[in-house]
C-alpha cells in the first residue's frame, strides 16, 4: 500500500491518503483537496457576508441555525440516509448539469446630452433696435455672446467627463463581473464533464462486469451519500469473489473535527459575536451516534444498490488518523468493526433501531467510547499487500468417489485444501487464499479467521504424503507460523503422524489433520474420494 500525507493550513486539517498505486492516491488526495478547498471558500464567503451585513444580530441568528442544522443531521445521520436512498434516483447523475449562474446583465451607460449649438438664438448677441442697425456701436455684446457659449461649452465638457469616467467604471465592472462568471462557468462545466465521466465509467464498468467494478461502484454510492463535509471520502474496498464479502476500511473523523459551537450571539455593547459551546459531554456522545449511525449507514446502502446480488456479507473497519500527544507523531488506529451478513441485517428495521445498540447486537466491536479512541483488534484484517496470493483454481467438484486423493497432482492438491478450508471458514465470514506453489515447505494457504475472540491469520500446510509424517515436518510448520505472526498453523496430511510429532504439537498452536480427518471435512461438505496410500506408492514407483 502507498500513501500520502495531505494538509490544510487555512482550515488546521491533515489526513493520510492510503491506496494501491500512486494514481489512486492522487485521485483521493485531489478529491479531498477540493472538499477542503470548497469549505475554506465557505469560511471566506462567510468572513465576506459578515462584513457586507448591517444587521449583525439577523447574522448570528443564521449562523445559529446552520450550527443547529448540522447537529440535528449528525443526530439523525441513519434515518436521513434512508430517507434520501429511498427518494433519490442514482441514475439522475447520468446526467449532465448546466451552469445555473445567470450571466452578468449588459450595463445600461448614462447618455450625454447634446453640446450646446453655438447657432442657437440663446448664444446670439441681444442687440436693440439700434443696434441691430448698426451693431459696431454695441461690440460689447458680441464678445458676451460668446463668453455666454464658452461658459455652456465648458460646463459640457466637464458633464462629458464626468459621465464617460462613469461609464468606464460600469463597463469595467461589467466586464471584470463578465470575465469572473465565464472563469466559473468553465470550471463548473469542466469539472461536470469530469464528474460525469468518472460517473458514466462506473457504471458502465458495473454493468458489464468489468475488473474492480464492484469497488468503484460501491466506493462511487458511499460517497454520494456522504451528509457532512467533515466525514472523509478516504476508504479501501476490496471485494472477495469467493464468499461474495466487500471488505471496506473506513476513515471516520475524530471528535475534533466536528465544531463544538452551538450557537452565536451578538453582543451589542463590544459591537462583537459571542459563541456558545456545547458540552464535552453532549459532543461526545453526538460523536459516537453519528459514527454508529454512519457505519450503519454504510452496510445499508451496500445490501440497497447491490443489484447484481454480488454481496452476502460485509466487513467494515473504521479506522481514525490521530495525533498521539505524548509523541507528536500520526497513528491509524482501528476504533471500530463489523462483519455482517445480508440475512442478518436485512431482518432488522433500522428505521427503528438505536444505532449504538444495534451496531452491538450484530455483534460490532468498539470501545464503550468511541470519542476515545481507543483501539480494537478487527474482526477481520485481510493482508493486501500479500504478493504471495494467487488466484484459487476450482477442483473440488472434479472428485470422484474412486479419486485417490494420495495420487493427486501435488498443486491440484493444495488447491483442494484451500477450497475445503474456504467452506470451513466462509461460516463465519472467514476468506482462505492460496499462495505461489513453491514445493519448499512453506506457506500454501492463509486463512483470515473474524471470529473476535479466537481469529486472526493461520497458516495451512498441505503434505500429500503416502509414508508417516515426522516430526521435522512439524517443527518447519511451527517455524512458518512464527515467522508469519499468526495464531494458529494446520497441517493435513494423507498420511497419519508418528509419535514424536503429536507430542510435539502439544503445548504448542497447531493441529494436526490426517488422511481419515481429511476425508471427513469433505464428506461433511458433500464430497466423498478415497485415500490409498499403497496404490500411490506403487503408481509412483511405476513411474
Amino acid at each position: 500500500m502507498y500513501e500520502r500525507e495531505i494538509r490544510h493550513d487555512g482550515l488546521r486539517k491533515f489526513r493520510i491518503i492510503r491506496g494501491k498505486s500512486m494514481y489512486e492516491i492522487d485521485q483521493k488526495a485531489e478529491m479531498q483537496l477540493k472538499i477542503w478547498e470548497d469549505q475554506w471558500n465557505k469560511v471566506i464567503k462567510k468572513e465576506e457576508e459578515l462584513k457586507q451585513k448591517t444587521n449583525r444580530r439577523a447574522i448570528a441568528q443564521l449562523m445559529s441555525k446552520k450550527l443547529k442544522d448540522e447537529r440535528t443531521v449528525a443526530e439523525d445521520y441513519l434515518q436521513r440516509v434512508i430517507k434520501r436512498a429511498r427518494n433519490e434516483n442514482l441514475k439522475d447523475n447520468l446526467t449532465l448539469k448546466t451552469f445555473t449562474v445567470k450571466e452578468p446583465s449588459s450595463p445600461t451607460l448614462e447618455e450625454i446630452r447634446n453640446a450646446p449649438d453655438p447657432s442657437a438664438q440663446v448664444y446670439q448677441p441681444m442687440y436693440n433696435f439700434i443696434e441691430e442697425l448698426l451693431p459696431f456701436l454695441a461690440p460689447g455684446k458680441k464678445q458676451e455672446a460668446q463668453l455666454r457659449y464658452n461658459k455652456e461649452k465648458n460646463i459640457w465638457l466637464a458633464e462629458k467627463d464626468q459621465i464617460d469616467a462613469r461609464n468606464e467604471e460600469t463597463l469595467s465592472e461589467y466586464r471584470e463581473k463578465f470575465q469572473k462568471w465565464s472563469r466559473e462557468k468553465e470550471a463548473f462545466e469542466k469539472a461536470e464533464q469530469k464528474r460525469f465521466n468518472h460517473v458514466h465509467k462506473v457504471f458502465e464498468d458495473y454493468k458489464f462486469y468489468r475488473d474492480e467494478s464492484i469497488e468503484s461502484y460501491f466506493d462511487f454510492i458511499l460517497n454520494h451519500f456522504i451528509l457532512l463535509d467533515y466525514i472523509p471520502i478516504q476508504r479501501t474496498t476490496k471485494y472477495l469473489k469467493e464468499t461474495k464479502t466487500l471488505y471496506i476500511e473506513q476513515y471516520l473523523p475524530t471528535v475534533k473535527d466536528m465544531t463544538n459551537v452551538k450557537e452565536v450571539k451578538y453582543v451589542v455593547e463590544g459591537d462583537d459575536f459571542l459563541e456558545v459551546r456545547v458540552s464535552e459531554k453532549y459532543l461526545n456522545e453526538l460523536y459516537d451516534r453519528l459514527l454508529y449511525s454512519y457505519l450503519l449507514s454504510m452496510i445499508h446502502l451496500i445490501f440497497k444498490y447491490d443489484e447484481r446480488h454480488d454481496i452476502e456479507s460485509v466487513a467494515i473497519n473504521g479506522y481514525v488518523d490521530s495525533i498521539n500527544t505524548g509523541t507528536g507523531k500520526t497513528e491509524t488506529l482501528c476504533i471500530s468493526s463489523l462483519f455482517v451478513s445480508r440475512e442478518e441485517f436485512l431482518d432488522i428495521n433500522l428505521e427503528m433501531v438505536n444505532p449504538k445498540v444495534c451496531f452491538k447486537q450484530l455483534k460490532g466491536i468498539g470501545s464503550s467510547k468511541l470519542y476515545s479512541l481507543t483501539a480494537v483488534a478487527p474482526v477481520i484484517k485481510m493482508d493486501w499487500n500479500d504478493n504471495r496470493i494467487v488466484e484459487g483454481k476450482d477442483t473440488i467438484h472434479e472428485l470422484e468417489e474412486t479419486t485417490n486423493l494420495a495420487s493427486m497432482d501435488w498443486q491440484d492438491f493444495e488447491h483442494l485444501i484451500r477450497e475445503i478450508f474456504e467452506k470451513e471458514f466462509s461460516k463465519n465470514g472467514g476468506e482462505v487464499r492460496i499462495t505461489q506453489a513453491s514445493r519448499d515447505g512453506g506457506v500454501d494457504a492463509i486463512a483470515f479467521d473474524p471470529d473476535p475472540l479466537r481469529g486472526g491469520k493461520i497458516v495451512i500446510q498441505a503434505k500429500r504424503y503416502t509414508n508417516t509424517v515426522g516430526v521435522s515436518a512439524v517443527r518447519d510448520l511451527y517455524g512458518t507460523v512464527m515467522n508469519e505472526g499468526a495464531i494458529k498453523g494446520i497441517l493435513v496430511s494423507t498420511a497419519d503422524y508418528g509419535p514424536d510429532a503429536y507430542n510435539f504439537v502439544k503445548d504448542k498452536p497447531l493441529t494436526l489433520l490426517n488422511g481419515s480427518n481429511l476425508l471427513y471435512l469433505l464428506e461433511n461438505h458433500g464430497h466423498k474420494a478415497i485415500i490409498d496410500l499403497q496404490a500411490a506408492k506403487n503408481e509412483k514407483n511405476r513411474m
